[in-house]
């Protein structure tokens, strides 16, 4: 019975030793979290520009010793782990803006790393240089514990906030600033040349610079010259480009249009670069139209007419070297179908004679003849407008005057005769 007891009482203890090690807890000694901030890729960015800046959170606090004892409890959270991590940016002495609201990352422990992205905005006028902005990280972590007993554990937190600077970089570059934009002999359904002021606002000289003008969408513009080489562009200068473009016909000319500017570049380190494109509006005139004014022509069946038709610009510019053409079909003819009028103002008006043959079956009514104008614009460009109607009152021959000869005509013979016959009358009388 005793050896039983012994016995019994040696595994128990074996038991009780071997488990002891299992009930050990850990007490851990740190600084607690550490964390750093660094942008995730380029931190260059050029003015006028809308962009993301990427950064990189990373949590680099490290357990600076261990203690392993029976009477410790372990505690629920590591030390050196950032919780409820939330990272807000702020401009610093950047001249950005920040587009992007605070991010909430979480958890954060040791040796994990983040990747909130921000969007900012480089305003146009930003000057070139080094700036430092403000990456604020808010977080917190178990600073200490109470143990009571081998039973419970009171946590004690502490929040924290730090400002950690992220450096960024606003390069130098090409800024374009339009102004005094005017049109030249631009008129709808025509080409014409618009003009410009162009001024380099950035801070770098740019080399082998180009212009180049697209249109700003689905307006009405077209440039027929999309694109003019300068040279070298430095910072400050002003130039005066000249292009050419084109309006559709069916344009309003009440309304301005837009045109987009920008330019190609070697940058500062002779890299390709464009500047951010710039819309500007043209304005222009009115379409180059004409209209008959004068009253309906008369022609005669069977003859040759002279129609006579009054043209009136009635469009917004001169029509320089201005010719009518007439077209005729059955019943008429002519052998006269083209007169000059010469230059026309706006509103100013030209008399135009056409040689029109009427055949002689045609039916007597009135007719709607096609007739239009070729002419040149400002830059002597040929064109031709749109159908003029001319109207034609066809009429019947006059017979009075045919009546009235004829008539004369019976009278003379009728008189001849009776005169005639008076004289051989009186020669009868005489005979005897």
């Amino acid at each position: 019975m005793k050896s039983i007891y012994l016995f019994v009482t040696a595994c128990l203890l074996i038991l009780t030793l071997a488990v002891s090690p299992g009930l050990a807890g850990e007490k851990f000694f740190t600084e607690g979290p550490v964390i750093s901030v660094s942008v995730s890729g380029s931190n260059q960015f050029s003015p006028d520009e809308d962009a993301q800046l990427p950064l990189l959170v990373e949590n680099r606090g490290l357990i600076d010793m261990k203690l392993v004892q029976l009477d410790y409890l372990t505690p629920d959270y590591l030390p050196n782990t950032a919780r409820s991590v939330k990272v807000s940016l702020l401009p610093g002495d950047a001249p950005l803006k920040v587009k992007s609201d605070t991010q909430v990352l979480g958890i954060l422990p040791s040796g994990i790393v983040e990747r909130p992205t921000f969007d900012i905005h480089i305003p146009a006028d930003a000057a070139s240089g080094t700036y430092e902005m403000t990456a604020r990280v808010e977080y917190e972590f178990m600073q200490s514990y109470d143990q009571s007993g081998m039973n419970a554990i009171t946590y004690h937190f502490k929040t924290v906030t730090e400002d950690i600077p992220v450096t960024v970089v606003v390069t130098p570059s090409v800024i374009l600033e339009i102004t005094d934009v005017q049109s030249s002999a631009l008129n709808a359904g025509g080409e014409g040349y618009v003009t410009m002021s162009v001024k380099n606002t950035g801070s770098d000289d740019a080399a082998h610079f180009a212009l180049y003008i697209e249109p700003g969408g689905k307006g009405p513009l077209t440039p027929v010259e999309g694109n003019i080489y300068v040279g070298d562009f430095a910072a400050g200068e002003i130039i005066t480009p000249r292009v050419k473009v084109s309006v559709s016909e069916d344009a309003d000319e009440t309304q301005h249009y837009p045109l987009t500017v920008f330019g190609l570049y070697k940058d500062y380190e002779g890299q390709d670069a464009m500047t951010s494109p710039v819309l500007i509006g043209v304005d222009f005139l009115g379409k180059i139209s004409f209209a008959a004014v004068s009253d309906p022509a008369v022609a005669i069946v069977g003859k040759e007419n002279l129609v006579h038709v009054t043209y009136q610009n009635t469009g917004a510019a001169t029509a320089y070297q201005a010719q009518g053409r007439i077209s005729v079909v059955d019943p008429f003819s002519s052998s006269d179908s083209n007169v000059y009028l010469g230059d026309l103002k706006p509103g100013e008006s030209a008399e135009a004679v056409y040689r029109i043959l009427v055949n002689k079956d045609a039916t007597i009514k009135t007719y709607s003849l096609d007739s239009e104008i070729r002419y040149n614009d400002a830059l002597n460009n040929n064109y031709v407008s749109d159908t003029v109607k001319v109207i034609v009152d066809v009429r019947p021959a006059d017979n009075t005057v045919t009546c009235i000869i004829a008539v004369i005509g019976v009278l003379c013979v009728a008189g001849g005769g009776f005169c005639m016959y008076r004289r051989k009358q009186q020669n009868g009388r005489q005979e005897p």
